[in-house]
């Protein structure tokens, strides 16, 4: 813990002597704590200021300067990130982060006589699951040339019958879908794949989005 951390911020009645050590936590201009525990134990207490709109800290655990909004705490002059999933896989949620913004891409569907639809892609947030389904398969074209889905494109795969008519599969749905999570939990993700055939579909993806 740092030379100006705090545990508490007083209230100060009238008349009252202050400390040096008060003093000199007054002239860091904000609350200083070590981490989100020990800021909120800090205020509401026994001669402590109620917490309130407006009020800000500093968190010597994450370098972040925050604000209390009314009901909540957030930074300032957060940094957007984004974790790219191109195969299945879990999130672990950064320090700090309590929502995040899921873009989610399934599978493209294949092409072929015998094709299948791409794989849904999902995200498995606490409050529900987010998915996208895959695309549907071009089972009727007999490819006699084709290009397959591009990796972590969710394009479905391309060709033509022998007839030389093109045909193509559907592309993986694609949705974006917010939700509120938890630091350090653990979220799994589903990364759908492009579905099978003479050609393939291409693969889906994940990107999560947060600001920290």
């Amino acid at each position: 813990m740092g030379a100006n951390a705090q545990t508490s911020v007083p209230a100060f009645t009238a008349g009252q002597v202050l400390t040096a050590t008060q003093v000199t936590q007054i002239n860091t201009g904000i609350p200083v704590f070590a981490d989100t525990t020990a800021r909120d134990a800090a205020f509401g207490g026994a001669g402590e200021k109620v917490l309130a709109q407006g009020q800000m800290c500093y968190l010597e655990s994450t370098d972040k300067v925050q604000f209390y909004n009314g009901s909540s705490w957030a930074n300032i002059g957060g940094v957007t990130n984004v974790d790219e999933f191109t195969a299945s896989g879990t999130w672990t949620v950064p320090a700090g982060v309590t929502y995040a913004i899921a873009h989610i891409r399934a599978g493209g569907g294949g092409a072929g006589s015998t094709a299948t639809a791409g794989g849904t892609s999902s995200v498995a947030f606490s409050g529900g699951t987010a998915s996208a389904t895959g695309g549907d398969p071009a089972s009727y074209i007999i490819l006699t040339q084709g290009t397959a889905g591009q990796a972590n494109s969710g394009i479905g795969a391309f060709g033509f019958n022998s007839g030389g008519d093109p045909g193509k599969a559907a592309d993986g749905a694609y949705i974006v879908h917010g939700a509120s999570v938890t630091p350090a939990a653990s979220i799994t993700v589903t990364v759908g794949a492009g579905g099978t055939g003479t050609r393939a579909g291409g693969s889906g993806y994940v990107w999560i989005e947060y600001v920290v």
